[in-house]
């Protein structure tokens, strides 16, 4: 039985593909099988996958049903103890299953670990562009949670056990099933998070979730569902309830980003006032709107901006800590 089992989730990404699975069979870490979900493409990915001739390599195929129900094939059908998950257009430097894995071996209380992913564009050239954060509050893991998403969903080792525990990622969710899985996991494991750059997220014109895309109104109207449901829950920790209104602000500010990158200024108006509604100081409200815009749009596509909010944050939890 391999100790890690690694799902990729393909629809009609025969051009990137190829780079997705070479990354993973060129990791450090070599106790693995590879299974690749076919969500019902309709280009070459098919000859592409049974040229490579690789016996790590499990394909199976689907209608077209969405990443999740894909992610959900692909897991059950695993033999692996872990569980890794890169999307077809991504890629993995080579030590990620060197570094997350052990961690998960030391401490049997985590059900995830993650680790940060930097920017490429189609081409495969880098970008300054960076995902994945520590906890915005330091050993809180579902309060974190439930403010932000800032958990890279193709640089994750999950438990298997963990993922079974909670039934895998909700189908009915398009683009957001990452982060509600994060949500459902963290009452009962831990998150670890491993502060390297292990893993190349792809921007191109056709990313599902890109600003302007045709499901980013329905990704940003999943995230405000997510909220719903986690807080349609009884028994939510008082600490958690006191930053609901915060954590439905924080989705229409992301959305009001995504709209103005679109140039989609009248959306953005809409759920910026919906944003406001919410917020319990004006004056916070939009110093952190400010913040957020300018990170988004301008300081995260920069070398230096990327640097400089990173200090910011490590700033910001040393004082927590302390």
């Amino acid at each position: 039985m391999n100790q890690v089992s690694i799902i990729i989730p393909t629809y009609n990404r025969a051009g990137f593909l190829l780079h997705a699975v070479q990354s993973v069979l060129a990791q450090t870490f070599q106790d693995f099988e590879i299974i690749i979900v076919d969500d019902g493409s309709t280009d070459n990915t098919a000859q592409l996958i049974h040229a490579l001739q690789e016996p790590r390599i499990r394909y199976l195929t689907q209608s077209n049903q969405g990443v999740a129900a894909a992610l959900n094939r692909g897991w059950r059908a695993a033999k692996g103890t872990y569980i890794g998950r890169i999307d077809s257009d991504d890629a993995w430097l080579p030590t990620l299953l060197e570094r997350l894995v052990p961690v998960l071996e030391r401490d049997t209380t985590f059900g995830a670990v993650y680790a940060r992913a930097q920017g490429m564009d189609a081409s495969g050239q880098t970008l300054p562009q960076l995902t994945g954060a520590p906890e915005r509050f330091p050993g809180e893991t579902l309060k974190s949670l439930v403010y932000g998403d800032f958990v890279t969903p193709i640089a994750v080792i999950i438990q298997r056990a963990a993922l079974e525990s909670v039934g895998g990622y909700d189908e009915s969710l398009p683009g957001t099933e990452d982060w509600d899985l994060w949500i459902r996991l963290a009452p009962y494991y831990g998150i670890a998070y491993v502060p390297e750059i292990l893993a190349r997220y792809r921007y191109h014109a056709n990313n599902l979730t890109r600003a302007g895309s045709e499901r980013m109104t329905r990704l940003m109207q999943d995230r405000l569902r997510i909220l719903d449901k986690f807080f349609a829950q009884q028994n939510i920790p008082s600490d958690i309830l006191a930053i609901k209104s915060t954590a439905y602000r924080n989705v229409y500010l992301d959305w009001t980003i995504r709209s103005l990158e679109a140039k989609q200024r009248r959306a953005a108006a809409r759920t910026f006032r919906r944003a406001y509604a919410l917020a319990a100081n004006p004056f916070t409200f939009g110093v952190r709107a400010l913040a957020m815009a300018a990170y988004y749009l301008y300081l995260s596509k920069t070398r230096w901006g990327v640097a400089l909010v990173d200090q910011l944050v490590a700033r910001r939890r040393r004082t927590t800590d302390a």
